[in-house]
């Protein structure tokens, strides 16, 4: 791994700078569970840096007013992220678990849509935005916000989730070269009570989310109390619908492969077919045959698309809700138990099938390779 990502600084006001406590927290590798590095842990006063260096870049300098400068700023952003994606491929599936095979969607596709956008009214306000990061996709929609935001004249305080710190950072660390001083600035930490005084910082015009909906209405309702413009974008559960004559095989087949890259690790994943009753056997029978397929491995195998669960909490997640399925009565076809690895968070491949169609593990996202069979005597071709 490169030497940024052991460096202990925020990347604050244009340069690396320890947090003002010295605190840090390690990052781990998912697949092993070694420590790999450690990250800086930020408090309220290193918070409160970030956002006065954000505001300074937006209101005290020609950042927002000056076209030009922007786009060949993020331009060159575009352009040094592009030369480090190998780098940035291999940082999320040590971090994260994100496998390598899957970094078109993950680190090509975003930095390749990088200051493409089309530029905003000069009229609207782009201001300081706090960009909050998920774990499951951290790369994509940071480069994403960030690129969004910049462009349109306005300055950024990127706060990542905790368990995918190190992208964030490895991103501010990027644009130390590239971007003006204070306008993306990078917070990292463990401290929820850190993320609330950013979302109610003064110099902070617009929060923008990117996670769970129940976190989701937490950060509308705390940026909405404060005055902020708030822009959430929130996972929720998505079926697939199987009706009469649809190809069964086909659509399972497809519903399990989307499922299970990352893990099952992503927003809006088909993680339950819902199924006509007289067609349940089948729909089962193929969800075993697809699942049972399933290669889960190293990360960095170009070969392998589901990897470990990115952290313990992550996989206790998944194994609390296979709890409730058997609780209620489901029937746990494959899988539904930790892997035997050497060390690391890791799920087997697994199938529940006889889920009630208003039951939570429909409603909610599970968030991991867990491919749910519906029959539902209420759907019609």
């Amino acid at each position: 791994m490169n030497k940024h990502a052991r460096s202990s600084g925020l990347p604050v006001d244009g340069a690396e700078r320890a947090t003002a406590d010295g605190w840090s927290f390690p990052a781990r590798n998912p697949a092993t569970g070694e420590r790999l590095w450690d990250v800086p842990d930020a408090g309220v006063t290193d918070a409160h840096a970030a956002a006065e260096a954000a505001w300074r870049a937006r209101h005290a300098t020609t950042w927002s007013t000056d076209t030009a400068l922007r786009v060949d700023a993020v331009t060159e952003l575009r352009e040094a992220l592009a030369a480090r994606a190998d780098d940035l491929a291999l940082l999320l599936a040590a971090e994260t678990g994100v496998p390598v095979a899957l970094r078109e969607a993950h680190v090509d596709a975003p930095i390749a849509a990088v200051g493409h956008e089309v530029v905003p009214d000069p009229e609207q306000d782009a201001g300081v935005t706090l960009v909050l990061t998920p774990a499951t996709s951290p790369l994509a929609v940071a480069i994403e916000e960030v690129g969004r935001v910049l462009l349109a004249g306005g300055t950024v305080v990127l706060k990542p989730a905790p368990e995918a710190a190190s992208a964030a950072l490895e991103l501010g660390r990027i644009a130390l070269d590239s971007v003006p001083r204070g306008v993306l600035n990078v917070v990292t930490t463990r401290d929820v009570d850190v993320a609330i005084a950013l979302t109610r910082d003064r110099r902070v015009d617009e929060v923008s989310f990117t996670g769970s909906a129940v976190v989701g209405e937490r950060v509308g309702a705390t940026a909405g109390g404060a005055g902020k413009r708030v822009r959430l974008d929130v996972g929720g559960a998505r079926s697939v619908r199987v009706a009469d004559d649809d190809d069964l095989d086909a659509v399972v087949r497809a519903a399990a492969v989307e499922l299970v890259a990352n893990a099952g690790q992503g927003c809006r994943l088909p993680a339950s077919v819902v199924v006509p009753t007289h067609r349940y056997t089948n729909a089962l029978r193929a969800a075993l045959g697809a699942m049972e397929e399933v290669a889960v491995g190293d990360p960095t195998d170009p070969a392998i698309r589901c990897g470990p669960l990115r952290s313990p909490v992550a996989r206790d997640r998944v194994l609390r809700y296979v709890a409730l399925a058997r609780s209620e009565g489901a029937d746990v076809a494959l899988g539904g138990h930790v892997l035997d690895r050497d060390g690391g968070w890791w799920v087997a491949p697994t199938v529940i099938g006889g889920v009630e169609p208003g039951s939570r593990l429909v409603r909610e996202e599970v968030l991991g390779p867990v491919l749910m069979v519906v029959p539902d005597s209420s759907a019609r071709a």
